[in-house]
């Protein structure tokens, strides 16, 4: 098993980010079969020759827990493809200043293909790894920010509360 841990900053209160963190696995969005999502990579962003990007469908299930007093999203994926790892953690917030939350997804999986797979996860794997982790959190900040944007327009962004 391999650890994973990555943050995001969103300008949003943290109440306001789980909420809505928690929306982005639940709402209907253009082009996604509901339970599953896609992971995305660039791979020219980890110094990769080329400029393609990865992309793997996994089906994702989520449960909103408490821990240490504070809600926190327990998520793990299963892909369809065997070559793409396993993964079980949680998605967490924490007031960052006044307005902004950052968000902390952490947790482990485990590299596919055996010790093949071990090898390839200590060479490069942790860095797909981070770098898939990093565009995951940035696909969740940009439906959060706007869903708090709008909120703010329609003087809904005091909802929900903690």
């Amino acid at each position: 098993m391999s650890d994973l841990r990555e943050t995001i900053d969103v300008l949003c209160p943290p109440f306001y980010a789980m909420h809505h963190a928690e929306r982005f696995f639940t709402v209907h969005r253009r082009d996604h079969t509901p339970g599953t999502l896609t992971l995305r990579v660039d791979l020219s962003s980890l110094k990769f020759p080329g400029t393609s990007e990865a992309r793997h469908e996994v089906r994702v299930t989520h449960e909103r827990v408490e821990e240490d007093g504070h809600g926190k999203l327990r998520l793990s994926w299963d892909p369809q493809d065997q070559t793409v790892p396993q993964f079980a953690g949680t998605l967490s917030s924490c007031e960052k200043g006044p307005g902004t939350a950052t968000l902390l997804l952490e947790g482990t999986y485990k590299p596919p293909l055996g010790v093949a797979g071990a090898a390839f996860d200590l060479v490069v794997g942790r860095k797909i790894a981070a770098a898939t982790a990093r565009a995951l959190l940035g696909d969740i900040k940009e439906f959060i920010e706007s869903d708090y944007r709008t909120a703010q327009e329609t003087n809904l962004a005091s909802s929900p509360k903690e």
